[in-house]
Formats: C-alpha cells, structure tokens, sequence
C-alpha cells in the first residue's frame, strides 16, 4: 500500500517560506531532464527492460572503445656514463636534519622520496615526527612558484632586484625602518648575512615570530631568572611528571625529544627496577600526552590558572587567591599529586602549555620549590627551536600603522595565517610601501 506520509526538516520547509525556497535552489540540484534524454535516445522511462538494457551495454561499449586510445611511449633512457654512487633501483642516503631533527633522507636517483631518523645520530633527539615525514612532500608541490611575482604577474629576477633596491635605497634615505620578520632564526650563515645587510641599511631589525608561539615561556623564564630562552626539559630524570594541558609527547616544543626521554623510564627495565615514572595529566582535550598518563584528570581550558594556583599553594604553604575551587575530582586528584611531588623533591617536574607569562611564572615557581632545575630542567644547555617574541611582533604591527616602516621582508613567516588577528596584521600591512615575501 503506498504511504501518503510527507516528511520535513522544518517549519521553513513545511511552509515553502520564499527564503527556503532560494536557499534550496543554491543546495540542491534543479530536475534533471530524464524524460528529454531518453526521448532522444528513442526510449522513455516505460521502455521494457530488455531495450534498457541494450541501450546500456551500447553505451559502455561505446564508452570502453573511446578509452582504448594507445598510451603513449615513454622511454627509459640510460645512462651514458653512469654514476658511480647511482644504481637504477637501490635508494640512497644522506644525512640532513629538519628543525632540529637528525634524519637520513632516502632518495632514488636524485629525487628524496621518505626521511627516518638517523641512527647514528648522538642525544636523545633522535627520530622523525608527522611534520617531518610530510616535509617531502613540499619538494614535488605543483603549485609552487616557478619564479619570483610582482604584484600578481611574473617578473624577472633582474628586474625583482631593481625594485627591491630601489625600495630600500628610498627607505634608507627617508630613514624609514626597515624589518625582516622571520620564523625562529638559528643558521650562522643567514644570521651572518643579516648583519652585513644591517651594516648597509642601518634601521633594519630582525623580528622572530613563530606560528606556535612559545613565547610566554621565554618572557617567563626571562622574568624569573635572567635568561629569555626555552629550557631543555629532561623527563628522562623524572619520578613524578605533572602536565597541566602541555602535550609533551606530542605538539609541546621537541615532542620526538620527549618521546625519547619519556620511554627510557616507563619500559620493562624501569619496572624491574621499580624505577619507571609516575605521570599525571590534566587537560581538557584528549592529547597524545593524556592516552599515555598513568593518571588524567579532564578540567576546562579556563581551569588550567587556577589549577596551578592551588598547586602553588598546596606546596609552598602560600595562600595566593583564585586557587580552584570547582571540579571536585581535580582537587581530590591534586591532593595525591601534591604528596608525591613532596616526596620526589628534585626528581619531579611540573609542565603548563599555555602560552601566558603569568602561568609560566608560576610553573616556574612551583619547579623552584621543587628544586627541578638543574635536575629535570636544565636552563645552562636550553633548546634554541624557538626564539619567536610576539610583543616584537606587536611593536612592528605598531610602527608600520604609523607609517615608520616602508619595507618589510617575510622569511619563512606567514603572520596573515598564523596570526590571530588577520584584521589587524591586514591593516598594518597595507601601510607599508614595499612587502616581499620569500614564501
């Protein structure tokens, strides 16, 4: 029996409002004309199957033929004199590294086709993570520029250097700024070069600005002990670790570093020697980090300060104001964390992910009283991946809206898509007379 039952999504669909009608033209599909197409081919949609299906099989046989075009020939040519180091069909290896990474680059015949860790690398950074392996992939991009662009058409490279000397000639004798913002900078030779076109062009800085900022780590560290740097963080030394929302074993700073150090106390050996680290984590979000916890404790992202307060509190003997007092089975959690960080003084190591100068220093504070540094972390040998300021980021955003800058050079950076407000970056950038990015 066939059902007269009509289904709708909503109110606007039931009543056919002139807005849903529009609406639905952009989303679904007008009609298609069944009846013209099979009126041409002389049937109907009451044609019998049998003349349906004739009218198939002629139609992929028609289709197949029309693709047995011959493939044309492509010839592998040999070589005349072969190289002694390539053999067609054996791979070979060369070691390089990716953002501190030691890796061995696996090529065949001049094309790099996988990186893996290297072996015979020395430390504890020793392997390759997702952003690595992907890497290979930027070398056989399409769409890459095939040569430089000005203003949206091709230019020359001898006329790209007539404009960008001009550019900085009209700067220099304005004695308008001139900036070059980069990604975290640590190669001497390009360092070097910077500072001889600093010798000719006096008013020019570098401003480092990374896409993941790290930057409250450093201000933090420069506010509690002197030093802008990044340290190293040593879990390999750890009997207690305790994460509050720093996927450590994943995005955080050097995860492949940590993954490394991490494993060295938690495998079967450390068991045996009843040894293996103890790791607890709090996090809103599931991370890498949290699936390998011993103990993870979910709290909000707007938590996160005042989880480090009560921390700060409860081993200090402090009373600082705002500790948590919500999410009753973070404070039950946090009352065994506090008892074993006590008891593994100079063995334990607190971690924050934010990126916010206030919590940084109190996580610092914590590790002081944990006496952490020198043992877990270690601030004379610091990490140098990544040096980005975001409150220089913030002054040049400021100098180029009141017009000081008139050239500004963009290496390995790309503020209109890293940054968070695009409005603010667009706006700045568009009082600036000469931008060229080496993208």
């Amino acid at each position: 029996m066939e059902s007269n039952k009509k289904y709708w999504k909503g109110l606007e669909e039931l009543q056919q409002t002139p807005a849903f009608v529009e609406k639905s033209k952009g989303e679904f599909a007008e009609p298609i004309p069944v009846e013209d197409v099979l009126n041409e081919a002389g049937l109907s949609t009451r044609t019998p199957r049998r003349d349906f299906l004739k009218a198939l099989g002629f139609g992929l046989g028609a289709v197949t033929l029309a693709a047995c075009e011959r493939t044309p020939v492509h010839k592998a040519v040999p070589y005349l004199i072969k190289p002694e180091e390539v053999t067609p069909g054996i791979p070979n290896f060369y070691a390089s590294s990716f953002k501190g990474q030691s890796v061995l680059v696996r090529t065949r015949e001049g094309r790099p086709i996988l990186l893996e860790a290297n072996p015979s690398a020395v430390g504890l950074n020793c392997g390759t993570d997702a952003s690595a392996q992907a890497s290979v992939l930027d070398l056989y991009d399409t769409s890459k520029l095939k040569g430089p662009k000005f203003k949206g058409s091709d230019i020359s490279w001898d006329a790209l250097d007539t404009n960008v000397v001009t550019a900085l000639d009209a700067a220099n004798a304005a004695g308008k700024q001139i900036r070059i913002v980069s990604s975290t900078l640590n190669s001497p030779s390009a360092l070097a070069a910077i500072a001889r076109f600093t010798e000719k062009y006096p008013t020019t800085r570098l401003i480092e600005v990374d896409a993941v900022s790290y930057s409250g780590i450093i201000k933090a560290n420069q506010n509690s002990f002197g030093k802008s740097v990044v340290p190293h963080y040593r879990f390999d030394n750890a009997d207690i670790i305790v994460s509050v929302a720093a996927d450590f074993l994943g995005t955080w700073l050097s995860g492949e570093e940590h993954t490394q150090q991490y494993i060295s106390n938690r495998d079967y050996k450390s068991l045996q020697k009843g040894k293996m680290s103890r790791h607890i984590q709090f996090e809103g979000g599931m991370s890498l980090t949290g699936t390998n916890a011993d103990v993870r404790v979910a709290i909000k992202p707007s938590e996160e300060g005042p989880l480090l307060i009560a921390l700060y509190n409860a081993i200090t003997g402090s009373s600082l104001p705002g500790a948590l007092s919500t999410n009753q089975k973070a404070q039950t959690a946090l009352k065994l964390v506090v008892q074993e960080l006590q008891q593994a003084r100079g063995r334990a190591v607190v971690v924050s992910g934010s990126n916010e100068v206030a919590m940084q220093t109190l996580t610092n504070a914590i590790n002081v009283a944990l006496q952490s540094y020198g043992s877990t972390i270690d601030l004379d040998n610091p990490s140098y991946q990544y040096k980005g300021d975001d409150e220089a980021f913030t002054t040049f955003l400021a100098e180029a809206n009141r017009g000081d800058i008139d050239v500004a050079f963009f290496l390995d950076s790309n503020p209109l898509y890293s940054y968070p407000d695009v409005t603010a970056v667009k706006d700045a950038l568009g009082k600036i007379k000469f931008k060229l990015s080496f993208a």
